[in-house]
């Protein structure tokens, strides 16, 4: 049995992936960061990290599981989209590596505050403005980096749009919301990057990713239409 002999489970598979990247990415960036995090507030922000650890270790954790789940959803849309471009499929594959990569390296600024203002040797070495300070670099950064990973996603957003839009086995407007997606994320980020005074575009990309997340889930791919253009990719390949 090849990997590719069921492309409707398939489908369905990374739809139950994409669906737990959604939620748990929901969760722990922005409802417990959201909880947390006071812009402009860092002795605030100080007391939300210390009274509400255990949440914050459980975005911290949620994280982990968004990082752990993409690469196997990438994977699997690779293995569902190559058959209408194998080269873009593997591009796209190739950034939501990078894009997990740098997310997952990123999670130790998402931590280190809650170090930062717990360890003893901190307490004992830094008064409480001293340690405010050093909390609050890695979380400022935190959203740097994050962006850059999503300048990553973007691309795997668009390009999988691209294909999907090409694909006739899965609607197109599904392919041209994830396009939409990918160029939100980069408005977003390099609004973000160069202070741009323009508003951050929200929902976009979450009714994007959320409707092939569902799609992927209950419907899954016409198996009859995947079919058709895997046996016309491996045609033309036996014809060369």
């Amino acid at each position: 049995m090849t990997f590719t002999e069921h492309p409707r489970l398939l489908a369905r598979i990374a739809g139950v992936f994409y669906l737990i990247i959604t939620a748990f990415a929901l969760f722990a960036y922005l409802y417990v960061r959201g909880q947390v995090i006071v812009p402009g507030d860092m002795a605030r922000t100080a007391a939300n990290i210390l009274a509400h650890e255990q949440l914050y270790r459980t975005g911290f954790s949620a994280a982990v599981i968004v990082v752990i789940c993409n690469p196997p959803m990438g994977l699997i849309l690779y293995e569902l989209l190559k058959v209408v471009n194998p080269r873009l499929a593997l591009l796209a594959l190739v950034f939501i590596i990078i894009s997990t990569t740098i997310e997952a390296v990123n999670l130790f600024n998402y931590i280190t505050p809650l170090f930062t203002l717990t360890l003893p040797e901190y307490r004992g070495a830094f008064d409480p403005d001293e340690l405010q300070a050093l909390a609050r670099g890695p979380i400022r950064l935190f959203g740097y980096a994050f962006s850059v990973s999503l300048t990553f996603f973007g691309v795997f957003c668009a390009l999988n749009g691209y294909l999907i839009l090409r694909s006739k086995f899965l609607p197109a407007v599904l392919g041209l919301l994830m396009i939409v997606a990918g160029v939100t994320y980069w408005i977003n980020s390099f609004q973000l990057f160069l202070a741009l005074p323009i508003p951050y575009i929200q929902w976009v990309t979450l009714i994007a990713e959320l409707s092939l997340a569902l799609w992927l889930l209950v419907v899954g791919v016409n198996e009859a239409k995947w079919r058709a253009r895997a046996q016309a990719v491996q045609d033309g390949s036996s014809t060369r």
